[in-house]
């Protein structure tokens, strides 16, 4: 199924990267949710309208992100109307080996752009039916480290999309 959404992302690590007691703190990175900006976006498949997910990373050993130029992916978000992932994965920057030896705590802002409404009755996505007005969706995130360990996968609150 072609996915028509669009969603960029902004990874800000907010704030400085936490150093850590290494052994309180699972290999495994482990995520939570923290809040959301706004809870309604205009419809679109542009960048007229976005909203800002606020999210806490974990890890114990520290090997989350990867270098720009592996172009290995490690941040994932899926749209909870389809079970399909965006148009691309996404990059978290490496955090410095001095750092990451002790475990990290990370807050990290991720800017996502506006998306179509996505109707029943093969009424194509962006389009504008009076019958809906509104649609809805829920964003699932995980990450991957560098060992290849999968993070838990949060949820967003619920988002609104006005679709007139």
């Amino acid at each position: 199924m072609e996915i028509f959404f669009r969603i960029i992302f902004f990874i800000t690590l907010a704030g400085i990267v936490s150093c850590v007691q290494g052994p309180n703190l699972s290999e495994v990175p482990s995520l939570e949710y923290i809040k959301i900006s706004k809870d309604t976006m205009l419809q679109g498949s542009g960048a007229n309208d976005f909203l800002t997910l606020f999210l806490s990373i974990e890890d114990g050993d520290g090997d989350i992100g990867n270098d720009q130029e592996d172009g290995i992916f490690n941040l994932f978000v899926f749209d909870s109307r389809t079970d399909q992932l965006y148009d691309q994965a996404n990059l978290i920057p490496e955090v410095p080996n001095g750092i990451a030896q002790k475990g990290v705590l990370i807050d990290m802002e991720l800017t996502v752009l506006q998306t179509c409404c996505v109707f029943p009755e093969n009424i194509p996505p962006c389009e504008s039916p009076q019958a809906y007005p509104m649609d809805s969706l829920y964003l699932d995130i995980y990450i991957i480290d560098r060992a290849g360990n999968k993070s838990n996968t949060v949820r967003s609150d619920l988002i609104h999309l006005i679709c007139d």
